[in-house]
């Protein structure tokens, strides 16, 4: 529609200058008065549809009347007046068969370009067989002018229309793909966070359960004290479950990480993590130990962005040893918290190694999002994430900066 108004703004702003032109020059050159009335009036015509349609923007009423008044009435009227098919009129009737395309739709469009190469050629022909030629139109220097004057004012108005039109083409073309782009990246966020969300929900999940096995055995032993303990960590688990649909929405946004920071005690935080896989490591006959340096200063995070990064690589230590050991240290220099987690079970595969933290690579048939999670919460809170083959095992450490007032100029 936006095309289809420059368009018609075009022709009738065209169709004044040339009609006021031709008027004055007929009046000039001592025309009938007929002659150039017709040329005031087509100037008045095009002058009015201008002024209604930005008035009342009924432009699709304006389309016809410029069609019946101009192309059906005021062009042949002009080809008998000027020259027939030695004067420039035919120039004008291409002109008028692609603006009506261009105007119009459908079936529409085409039966009245249809009716309008009808009229033309009938008049052509009648003119050719029935109508004698003005001596002056036959006159080589008029017959020039004419044509020049023909084809120049044609081949602008259709070049400015056609430019207008490729040029808004492209715009569109240019929104549509950026459209398109934006798309494409919502889908990847979502298929990212459905995949997330299934990685993330699985440990919590399966912490419950085992939490429920170990609660009925405690039971079935009479260890109410046990018990209560295992039905504690049940319950955090599945209240860090709710908190975990928000917040995975926007670790899969990849925008707000880091908005909800708080001081936090990472000596408590790596405690509690370790205490939770406990039962998990024990069940496969693996021996979970801590050593956390007991000067470990505070840490500005979101704490259940940590609980994730370490629930994924206790969950990651856990299935991939069997009757061995899981290590977790914990020390600091003047900046850095460095905390280590180092397992006895297999290798990583070597050809996978440099790659491992890229989204969706694993070398178990996994889903490959818990290492991809943990360095993008690691690297938004400005710490760094390593992982490497050791002499027995496999090491992963992470830093974490210490913390240093960062409330004072933190968002809420």
């Amino acid at each position: 529609m936006e095309f289809r108004v420059r368009l018609f703004n075009i022709l009738a702003s065209f169709g004044f200058l040339v009609s006021l032109g031709s008027a004055v020059a007929s009046f000039i050159v001592g025309d009938s008065p007929v002659e150039y009335g017709m040329y005031l009036f087509f100037c008045f015509i095009s002058l009015a549809l201008i002024v209604y349609s930005a008035k009342t923007g009924r432009y699709q009423r304006c389309y016809l009347i410029t069609i019946v008044l101009v192309f059906f009435i005021g062009f042949p009227f002009f080809f008998f007046t000027g020259g027939l098919f030695y004067g420039s009129m035919p120039y004008f009737f291409i002109f008028a068969v692609l603006f009506t395309i261009f105007m119009l739709e459908g079936k529409l469009a085409i039966v009245i370009s249809a009716l309008e190469l009808l009229l033309y050629a009938s008049i052509c022909t009648y003119a050719f067989l029935y109508v004698p030629v003005d001596p002056e139109y036959l006159d080589a220097g008029n017959k020039f002018f004419e044509i020049v004057f023909g084809f120049s004012v044609v081949s602008v108005a259709l070049g400015v229309c056609l430019f207008l039109h490729f040029r808004l083409y492209n715009e569109q073309q240019r929104k549509l793909d950026e459209q398109n782009a934006a798309l494409s990246q919502a889908n990847q966020v979502k298929t990212e966070f459905l995949q997330d969300m299934s990685h993330e929900m699985k440990n919590p999940l399966h912490i419950m359960a085992t939490g429920i096995a170990y609660t009925d055995a405690q039971l079935e032993k009479g260890d109410i004290e046990k018990a209560r303990e295992a039905l504690k960590t049940i319950n955090d688990e599945t209240q860090r479950i709710g908190r975990m649909v928000g917040g995975m929405i926007t670790l899969a946004a990849m925008s707000d990480i880091g908005e909800n920071r708080k001081r936090v005690n990472l000596s408590a935080l790596l405690a509690r993590s370790a205490e939770i896989f406990r039962y998990a490591l024990e069940r496969q006959h693996n021996t979970l130990m801590v050593e956390i340096a007991p000067d470990l200063p505070d840490v500005f995070v979101e704490s259940d962005r940590f609980v994730q990064v370490m629930t994924n690589l206790l969950s990651n230590a856990a299935n991939h040893t069997q009757n061995g050991s899981v290590k977790i240290t914990a020390g600091h220099s003047s900046s850095l918290i460095t905390v280590r987690i180092h397992n006895s079970g297999t290798h990583i595969p070597p050809e996978i190694l440099p790659i491992i933290f890229e989204r969706g690579v694993s070398g178990n048939g996994g889903t490959g999002y818990g290492l991809s999670l943990c360095k993008t919460i690691i690297e938004a809170h400005g710490g760094t994430i390593e992982i490497e083959n050791a002499v027995t095992g496999v090491e992963v450490t992470f830093t974490v900066p210490v913390y240093g007032g960062q409330e004072a100029g933190h968002r809420k």
